[in-house]
């Protein structure tokens, strides 16, 4: 099927390309001052992710995210603009931006805490743009931020100033048995090695009543862990909602919610990011050839992408 597709879809853009390339003015319209030398978004440089330390997944996810976080150029500025969230966000009608999605996701996990008092763990806090959030709710004495990533770490000390960030692994916490009253943890669990040393390590730093609120993304295989660089081993890989569910009752939550929300999360996101780009190709800010590449990292990423979760579970 796989060569069948490609056998079909390179004919047909090939056919196209000829047909417009008779023109030869048009199809440098189409093109545009790209350099076609230029490596596919998406693609990874690395191959399938080698078997190593913990070290080495956390090296491998800082290059990824470190670069493309930062970049304000090509589809990250188009996209985000000047935010510095970088989540897929949770989505409805009203909503129009990526900033705004993303503000509603962190939104919606808090409303799972009733009461927002004393401290809160900001888990892969990234560039800082949740941590800041926080302070709607906090006082910055009250809020802990941690990363694996010095650099994504001085951004959010930038961003949430007073709070106390600092580098440090989600499955390795240094914090006290019940030092906190609550947890946030926004799209970065399918990152670590593993869900069930974090969610552990969780419920340890938690107090009695405290909760975790938390987005996460699922994978349609345990096969697509193994295959690229800035994911951890197959061990990580829950199949359904049902697991997580159970995951979480085996570590020791109680109460635990579990939603699959993939139409309002990735489903929005994909429709507002295909959408967006063709505008841009439309204005003639994209060449055909970076409309491409992004259309077909997309339709991967939706291929590969299973249930979207909002969980909430408390420490008895």
């Amino acid at each position: 099927m796989k060569d069948q597709l490609k056998e079909r879809l390179f004919a047909s853009i090939s056919a196209q390309i000829d047909a417009i390339g008779y023109v030869p003015q048009d199809i440098a319209k189409m093109v545009g001052d790209v350099p076609l030398s230029s490596e596919a978004l998406g693609r990874s440089p690395e191959g399938p992710a080698p078997v190593g330390e913990p070290a080495d997944l956390a090296r491998r996810i800082n290059g990824f995210y470190d670069a493309s976080f930062y970049a304000r150029d090509g589809l990250t500025g188009m996209l985000v603009g000047e935010s510095d969230y970088r989540n897929i966000g949770y989505w409805n009608e009203s909503t129009v931006n990526q900033q705004q999605a993303s503000e509603r996701l962190q939104d919606t996990l808090l409303d799972f805490i009733p009461e927002k008092t004393r401290r809160i763990l900001d888990v892969a806090c990234g560039m800082g743009a949740s941590t800041r959030r926080l302070l709607r709710h906090y006082p910055p004495q009250d809020v802990w931020a941690i990363n694996i990533s010095e650099k994504q770490v001085v951004s959010t000390r930038q961003n949430a100033p007073g709070c106390h960030a600092q580098v440090m692994n989600a499955v390795e916490l240094t914090f006290d048995d019940s030092f906190f009253d609550n947890i946030l943890c926004i799209e970065a669990a399918f990152h670590f090695e593993t869900r069930r040393k974090f969610l552990e390590q969780a419920l340890r730093v938690l107090k009695p009543g405290g909760r975790l609120v938390l987005s996460d993304v699922l994978f349609t295989s345990a096969a697509r862990l193994e295959q690229y660089p800035i994911f951890p081993s197959a061990q990580n890989h829950l199949a359904s909602v049902d697991e997580y569910r159970a995951l979480l009752a085996d570590v020791g939550f109680a109460d635990a919610v579990v939603k699959d929300l993939r139409d309002e999360i990735w489903g929005a996101h994909f429709l507002h990011v295909v959408d967006r780009i063709h505008r841009e190709f439309y204005r003639g800010k994209l060449s055909v050839v970076h409309l491409t590449e992004i259309l077909w990292t997309y339709y991967h990423l939706n291929a590969i992408t299973g249930p979207c979760l909002l969980v909430c579970a408390q420490k008895p």
